[in-house]
């Protein structure tokens, strides 16, 4: 279901998939996010949580994206959404300037995603070609995190990503706040 830009709330229907709008990837817009779009985005970081089994995970809202991305001199993320026609949110991406002691500045891919009934049409490669486009004038260098057993890893290796766990041995580690915490006692 896609955020209606005029909307507070997520446009349904009880129409067949695309009836009540025939979508046409030449109608799917990719834009720098705005503030307001943080609503439809949250909604759908939570959907993508759900997706990866970890709902619980999500412990920010919209006005926090809201705070971080917009309303600082240093936003924390940049964000692009995929949209139809200026008026329906169907995905997004977030990514943010990270450095390397090795590359210098590289791009790192936060999230990427689309509305399910709008996967397989081309919106996610076109979001994740935004961001790519973006990596490859600025860093030369795009990297990102994905889990093991989502599909989209058979279409990262297509085009060239490389899994650097199995060919380079790299683990990403995390320290929590419960582990951060306990440093400190």
């Amino acid at each position: 279901m896609p955020f209606h830009r005029n909307s507070p709330a997520y446009f349904t229907t009880n129409k067949g998939l695309h009836d009540d709008y025939d979508i046409e990837m030449t109608n799917v817009v990719i834009r720098p996010a705005r503030k307001d779009d943080m609503v439809a985005v949250f909604g759908m970081i939570k959907k993508l949580a759900e997706f990866e089994q970890m709902p619980e995970q999500v412990i920010i809202d919209e006005t926090v994206l809201m705070k971080d991305g917009f309303e600082t001199n240093s936003p924390a993320f940049s964000c692009y959404v995929a949209e139809i026609d200026n008026t329906y949110i169907i995905g997004y991406a977030i990514y943010y300037t990270c450095y390397s002691t090795w590359r210098g500045k590289s791009i790192f891919l936060e999230d990427i995603y689309i509305e399910p009934e709008y996967r397989k049409l081309g919106a996610g490669k076109k979001l994740f070609m935004a961001v790519a486009k973006l990596a490859h004038e600025s860093s030369h260098r795009l990297d990102f995190h994905v889990l093991a057993w989502n599909p989209a890893v058979t279409f990262y290796k297509k085009i060239g990503a490389v899994d650097l766990t199995e060919s380079e041995e790299w683990h990403t580690f995390r320290m929590g706040e419960n582990a951060l915490s306990r440093l400190f006692e």
